[in-house]
């Protein structure tokens, strides 16, 4: 697959950044030496420097050459990173610090997760997986790249599937991604430029994620109650809107489980029309509704052609099959396929092999859907017991509808990060508000899909103590 010089430098910069030849504060080599080494002119190497400039990634100093920057963007990509330096009061500092030690801990099994956004092994059907496996011992196997747009078998599927949503398309406006995470970076790197504007909800999980903090776009953050309450003028109609772009997840939306109405939904169409703005709908946790049948996504409603729909098995079904789609228009589709085959070849063909006997057999995902919803639903029950015992005095939440979280609200303002701490000290894990907003410093997101049954009432009822002893201190 072809790639643009300038490009392949930008990406092996990047690399030796992630493996750590390349360390924050360490001097590049001259735009001479680096032209020698890549094999390409300076002009070439010149606007390649420019562009991670741009990025945050090097630093100019006077007369003195490029370096390579102590910036926020390179604690992403750098293993090697002392985080402790960034362990600070600001809010911005304390999120970094929360994501940091997050992602570290959620795999000590000491751990109490309070808050894990991630089905319980128990809930994922491994053993259907064995059956789909066992079933074609017989059948020819194939492990070789599939199509730009994933296999064929699987986007007919995805079709028949999503059908039963109400969202009618073929084949052609499915582009099969490894999860939603990489279909938002496929949109930003493929649909934006320099400048462009993502509208994004607030809260939001993108802000624990970094998925578009780390490139030339502005992020507009859009409180949620701000949208319910200007449903009929969301965007300032004097606003240049050419080039953004409105992310949302309409149904049973993280960490807030807020759902727009059927109304609502028509609106944010009609308003992003007007505002020449197009849609991306995250609809991962849509089929975890308990309780009747779910909501309509946007993309099945009318007028939708505006729209990029995302959706994935990885909150439904397991979160290491690694398997998704984005539909949209064929001629949108087919540009994100092709950056996808750029970065990295396309999606496992055994996954998309699982996910298409998965898909195509009603017997494995509807019965499996009614079982998980079951599953959590008794598992929120549970949680909103446990709640109801240790935190009515403490704060407020709202019974989520679906899905895995409760976005709780503490009554009296706290030093979170004294909190964090001293429940891991106490082997438990939880994620502070502030991770998906800085002015959520008195919210946790709760999340009963991971967490053992049996372990919801010890876990908060020694979380209810610790936050009792803080505000005590507090106090006193």
């Amino acid at each position: 697959m072809f790639m643009p010089k300038y490009k392949r430098i930008i990406d092996d910069i990047l690399l030796k950044i992630h493996d750590g030849d390349l360390e924050v504060g360490m001097k590049l080599p001259s735009q001479r030496n680096l032209a020698n080494h890549y094999g390409v002119n300076r002009s070439t190497v010149i606007q390649s420097l420019e562009i991670l400039q741009s990025y945050g990634v090097l630093e100019s100093k006077e007369r003195d050459g490029l370096y390579v920057s102590n910036s926020k963007w390179n604690t992403y990509i750098n293993h090697n990173m002392n985080w402790h330096e960034y362990i600070h009061n600001s809010s911005s500092k304390n999120n970094q610090y929360f994501i940091q030690r997050i992602n570290e801990l959620e795999f000590d099994e000491s751990l109490l997760r309070l808050s894990t956004g991630e089905l319980s092994p128990d809930l994922i059907p491994n053993e259907k997986f064995r059956n789909i496996f066992s079933k074609h011992l017989t059948t020819p196997l194939n492990t070789n790249y599939e199509h730009p747009l994933g296999n064929l078998n699987l986007r007919s599927a995805i079709v028949d599937y999503v059908k039963k949503r109400g969202i009618q398309c073929s084949e052609d406006n499915i582009c099969v991604i490894s999860g939603a995470l990489q279909g938002l970076k496929l949109i930003a790197d493929g649909l934006l430029i320099p400048h462009s504007k993502i509208i994004i909800e607030t809260p939001s999980y993108i802000n624990s994620v970094h998925t578009w903090h780390n490139i030339r776009a502005d992020l507009k953050f859009l409180p949620i109650s701000k949208i319910k309450q200007q449903i009929n003028n969301i965007f300032n109609v004097n606003t240049q809107n050419q080039n953004n772009i409105f992310y949302c997840i309409p149904t049973l939306h993280n960490p807030t489980q807020n759902s727009y109405t059927q109304a609502e939904k028509y609106k944010l169409i009609q308003q992003c029309k007007q505002a020449h703005i197009p849609i991306v709908e995250d609809d991962v946790y849509g089929d975890l509704w308990f309780e009747h049948q779910r909501p309509q996504p946007l993309k099945s409603l009318e007028d939708s052609d505006n729209i990029l729909y995302i959706s994935s098995l990885s909150k439904t079904v397991s979160p290491g099959l690694r398997v998704g789609w984005i539909i949209g228009k064929p001629s949108v589709v087919m540009h994100l396929a092709d950056l996808k085959m750029q970065n990295d070849y396309g999606a496992s063909s055994l996954s998309q092999f699982v996910a298409t006997e998965w898909l195509k057999n009603p017997a494995y995902h509807e019965q499996h859907l009614t079982h998980l919803n079951r599953a959590l639903s008794i598992r929120r029950d549970k949680f909103l017991d446990a709640l109801n015992k240790h935190f009515q005095a403490l704060g407020t939440w709202t019974v989520p509808q679906g899905s895995y979280y409760i976005w709780f609200k503490l009554n009296v303002p706290l030093n979170m990060k004294l909190l964090f701490d001293s429940a891991i000290r106490h082997h438990i894990l939880i994620n502070p508000g502030e991770i998906y907003d800085k002015n959520a410093r008195n919210y946790i997101r709760f999340s009963y899909s991971y967490i053992n049954i049996e372990d919801i009432d010890f876990a908060l009822g020694t979380l209810s103590k610790l936050i009792k002893n803080q505000i005590c201190n507090k106090t006193n």
